[in-house]
């Protein structure tokens, strides 16, 4: 299964942070890494605080969408992300965007439901992406993010160098 994943962090070395859960996220069992965006700067939502660095990735996955979750969750906590408030500042944040596959739960909606709502998690995403259709708005990403505000997002960089992969 295909599936786009968003990161951000705010706190500490940001771009390091982002990395460190990106390798992570490639040694997941069953999962490869086959896409990775750029770097935005975005402005945070909710109380002030630092601003965010953001990208996103592409892995196909093997595992379910909750195993995945359980998977993204236990990395956040292993870099050091610990509970906080809403919107609050945070070491590290993996979201699942989008995937093969729609899901509703109580612990998990994909297409994440503000997806459609956020630069921030769109810019990143339609770089690798954007011809994907929503399967629940039935449009295209990058009409979706063109149509959105500004928003502050500011891309930061072209080239992370080489992709790293696991099996």
């Amino acid at each position: 299964m295909r599936v786009y994943l968003g990161l951000g962090s705010n706190l500490g070395d940001r771009r390091d942070n982002l990395e460190r859960a990106i390798q992570a996220i490639a040694a997941l069992d069953s999962t490869r890494l086959v896409c990775r965006a750029g770097l935005y700067k975005s402005a945070p939502v909710g109380p002030e605080q630092p601003d965010f660095l953001n990208t996103a990735v592409g892995i196909e996955t093997g595992l379910g969408l909750l195993a995945l979750l359980d998977g993204c969750k236990a990395i956040e906590a292993r870099l050091g992300r610990v509970p906080s408030f809403r919107w609050g500042p945070r070491l590290i944040d993996i979201d699942l965007l989008i995937a093969d596959a729609v899901h509703r739960s109580a612990r998990l909606t994909v297409p994440h439901g503000q997806l459609h709502l956020r630069r921030f998690a769109l810019q990143p995403l339609c770089e690798m992406a954007g011809d994907l259709v929503h399967p629940l708005l039935g449009r295209r990403l990058d009409d979706i993010c063109a149509a959105l505000p500004d928003q502050g997002v500011r891309r930061l960089e072209t080239d992370w160098g080489q992709i790293a992969s696991a099996s």
